[in-house]
């Protein structure tokens, strides 16, 4: 089971904030602890010095009932220390506070009668735990250790209260903090719940429905501004879509129409060999025409689906390029008595393209030249080279492009007033082919044209090396 968003940066946050408190908890219950001790110890310190004082004036037998203890602060328990003086040899000389007399450590008493002061916790025979403070008294020349000592149950049990309140503490600071963690997420996501809502209602045809932006910037305006670019992209993709459809249908069906009329009106009488041989004869034009306009849609429908657009490069050298496609194209030049060649002088140049892509490129928009050339015209290949760059130039002497149609040649099924006009056969997709092809190449396609002149298709592509290799 997967949990949503929400849930799982709640629970993620639980997980550190309880880690961050219970470390926390850990460390003020061992500072709390080590406050207190440290007080009990300063406490028993404090009393043995005053019994070693009353040692040093009177005699280890001297009254101890009644001491000057300094209170323990922030405790609330009765101080009542176990007062203990024994000679150097660990014989108990005086005992006030208890019945029996305190467990002694040799090791520790020795340290003790060497002058130094010792803290140590030790149990009783019924198994209770003292905190003990001993140091070094004598009267004359003799010497003795003062033990003090206070039982640690108390202590024991306000340490028990103290964590239990800190880990209570902790406890609570966690859930009001993942309270408020509930609150602010579902006010933050709120906006991205409304960009959820609306764009399940989305639909092809309300692309152009924005999402809804939530007034002000930050990290969710922007994911709203990235969703609603996707959105334009995908909105003009799919009016792109919609009209190649519609071009398609259209161009389809007019062949497919003039087809089905030339055998209908054939079929409806008996007709001498003649004319079935003229009705098969248009017929085959028609389907001829059906079968470049099919390749021409399987093409665009695989470049749309990417196919070429890594295509392997190779050393190219154009001018054989351009030999090769002059060669293709000049028996359909001479039917028309249009002139096709290579500019005289031409200079060669080597670019990383892929040879196969950029012929069907060339060929593409030469073919496009001679269809609207008149008849005696030229049409011309040349290459020019700069510093970075080749230019492969394509010009006729047809009868140009108006300036209002010069933004639409490259448009997938785009025809002219000139081109219908002549009666030119061709759907419209040489030009879209080439430019899409050059493009997976990293070029690109510009054209220039003036009406009654001419015009100029140029492929830019960049320059690898010049001249021959």
């Amino acid at each position: 089971m997967r949990f949503g968003y929400r849930a799982r940066l709640a629970g993620w946050h639980a997980i550190v904030l309880g880690l961050i408190l219970g470390v926390s908890v850990v460390i003020l219950d061992w500072t709390v602890r080590r406050i207190i001790l440290d007080q009990i110890d300063a406490a028993l310190l404090h009393a043995a010095q005053s019994v070693g004082a009353e040692i040093a004036e009177e005699g280890p037998r001297s009254p101890v009932d009644v001491l000057p203890i300094k209170p323990v602060r922030r405790l609330r328990w009765s101080f009542r220390p176990i007062i203990q003086v024994v000679d150097s040899g660990g014989r108990p000389v005086t005992v006030v506070g208890a019945d029996a007399p305190l467990p002694i450590d040799a090791a520790q008493l020795k340290k003790v009668v060497r002058g130094k002061i010792v803290f140590l916790t030790v149990a009783t025979a019924d198994s209770k735990a003292l905190r003990v403070a001993a140091l070094r008294a004598s009267h004359g020349q003799v010497i003795y250790a003062v033990e003090v000592a206070h039982a640690l149950d108390d202590v024991h049990q306000v340490l028990a209260r103290i964590r239990w309140l800190l880990v209570a503490a902790a406890l609570a600071i966690l859930l009001a903090i993942l309270a408020t963690d509930f609150v602010l997420t579902r006010r933050v996501l709120r906006p991205i719940d409304a960009i959820v809502q609306r764009a399940r209602r989305l639909t092809a045809a309300s692309l152009t429905e924005p999402l809804p932006h939530p007034g002000e910037p930050g990290e969710v305006a922007r994911l709203v501004e990235t969703l609603n670019a996707m959105l334009g992209r995908i909105r003009e993709s799919v009016e792109i879509q919609r009209r190649f459809t519609t071009d398609a249908a259209h161009e389809l069906r007019s062949p497919l129409t003039r087809l089905r009329t030339e055998i209908e009106v054939t079929m409806r009488r008996p007709r001498v060999v003649e004319e079935y041989r003229a009705t098969l004869a248009a017929a085959l034009e028609e389907i001829e025409r059906l079968g470049a306009l099919v390749e021409s849609l399987l093409t665009l429908a695989r470049l749309d689906a990417g196919e070429g657009q890594h295509a392997v490069t190779g050393r190219t050298r154009l001018a054989p390029m351009l030999e090769a496609v002059v060669g293709r194209v000049t028996p359909i030049a001479a039917r028309r008595s249009i002139l096709l060649r290579i500019a005289p002088d031409v200079t060669d140049a080597v670019v990383d393209v892929a040879p196969g892509i950029l012929d069907v490129a060339i060929g593409n928009i030469v073919d496009n030249a001679v269809k609207f050339s008149s008849a005696g015209g030229t049409v011309e290949l040349n290459i020019a080279i700069t510093a970075a760059e080749v230019f492969v130039t394509v010009a006729d002497t047809g009868p140009g492009i108006p300036a209002d149609e010069l933004p639409h040649v490259f448009e997938r099924f785009f025809r002219g007033k000139s081109a219908r006009a002549m009666g030119t056969s061709g759907v419209g997709l040489g030009l879209a082919i080439a430019q899409t092809l050059v493009q997976r190449q990293g070029g690109t396609v510009d054209i220039d044209s003036k009406p009654g002149v001419g015009t100029a298709v140029t492929i830019r592509l960049p320059l690898t090396v010049a001249g021959d290799s």
